[in-house]
């Protein structure tokens, strides 16, 4: 199943924008769309994939200011009318995470999954109505894994690894997905950049 890498993007749409992820949502192919966030100067989770803007950090914006560079905010997603999954990235380490559940539980009939390359960042939330997982390009075979799923990158996948988080009830998504590769695993979830299709 296919999950829009920032959306559906071209020409024209830009990733990480409302038309982007429209074009997700309103694309049969696709089972749901992924995102990247950060919080603003303000508090406000914002949706950005760089560390920088401008030669800024995207965290020393306020809302305001990123808002007139074409920045949309989380919420703004959430309120979209969809029930396809929304993956989110968790960019920041310093992120608020009881505040983002807080927002994440308002939409508890949404298909949220929420990941990191952090695992510092996914063990704080408590209390949820959506799936956590870690996005990790290091081989996390650890025994003890305990998120509903894990993000892999398809070069260091191998059905045996794929296997043992399936038998443990662990989702797989997959990424780096190229058009140009043969995809070999059954039954999981990957992400790829919708340019390339």
């Amino acid at each position: 199943m296919l999950i829009a890498h920032r959306g559906i993007v071209n020409n024209v749409v830009k990733e990480n924008t409302i038309p982007a992820f429209l074009g997700a949502i309103n694309n049969s192919d696709y089972v749901g769309f992924e995102l990247d966030i950060y919080m603003s100067k303000d508090k406000e989770f914002i949706i950005y994939h760089d560390l920088l803007l401008d030669n800024k950090f995207i965290w020393k914006y306020s809302y305001k200011e990123l808002k007139r560079k074409g920045i949309i905010r989380l919420e703004d997603v959430l309120k979209l009318k969809t029930n396809k999954l929304i993956l989110i990235d968790i960019k920041d380490v310093n992120l608020d995470i009881d505040k983002l559940s807080n927002l994440l539980n308002k939409y508890k009939k949404k298909n949220i999954y929420v990941m990191s390359f952090f695992n510092s960042v996914i063990k704080k939330f408590k209390n949820k109505t959506f799936k956590v997982g870690l996005l990790n390009y290091v081989l996390n075979s650890n025994k003890e894994y305990s998120y509903n799923f894990i993000g892999l990158l398809y070069d260091v996948a191998s059905t045996s690894l794929i296997t043992k988080f399936k038998e443990k009830g662990i989702e797989v998504f997959i990424y780096n997905v190229n058009k140009k590769d043969k995809f070999i695993y059954n039954d999981v979830y990957y992400i790829v950049d919708s340019t390339n299709y």
